[in-house]
């Protein structure tokens, strides 16, 4: 897990509250690319946050517990120069942590990918639960 480094100062930024679901990784890939579309992000860095939110809301999906009336959430934050996406859940026993799966292994890969992509990742812990973020350059 990176340490957490500061995002600059953000101009826009957009919450989803979403069924604990698994169509809920679709919606977040739907609205991460329609928020970053509207603020001319590159299409790369499209690519790769729609990537980065479908491996996190899987991973809360498949290891933690959903918020208060069965929900997690989706933040995004975009900055001049770097992009916050963030999931926010009801917690878990552990807290997430990158794994070395075995080669023939069908899962255990989602932080990993998490990392190529992101520039920073980490787990902020919160009342309600754990909020799983990374950061990505916006160029």
């Amino acid at each position: 897990m990176s340490v957490v480094a500061p995002l600059d100062v953000h101009d826009s930024a957009w919450s989803w509250a979403l069924p604990f679901a698994p169509a809920s990784a679709r919606a977040a890939r739907a609205h991460v690319s329609v928020a970053l579309g509207s603020e001319h992000v590159d299409a790369q860095v499209i690519e790769d946050a729609r990537v980065v939110v479908s491996e996190l809301v899987g991973n809360a999906l498949r290891h933690a517990r959903p918020l208060p009336h069965g929900m997690l959430r989706v933040d995004l934050e975009i900055g001049s120069t770097d992009l916050r996406l963030g999931v926010a859940d009801g917690g878990s026993a552990t807290l997430p942590t990158l794994l070395t799966p075995a080669t023939m292994s069908l899962g255990g890969r989602g932080l990993s990918i998490v990392r190529m992509l992101t520039r920073h990742w980490g787990v902020s812990e919160t009342r309600q639960g754990n909020v799983v973020f990374g950061i990505l350059d916006r160029a």
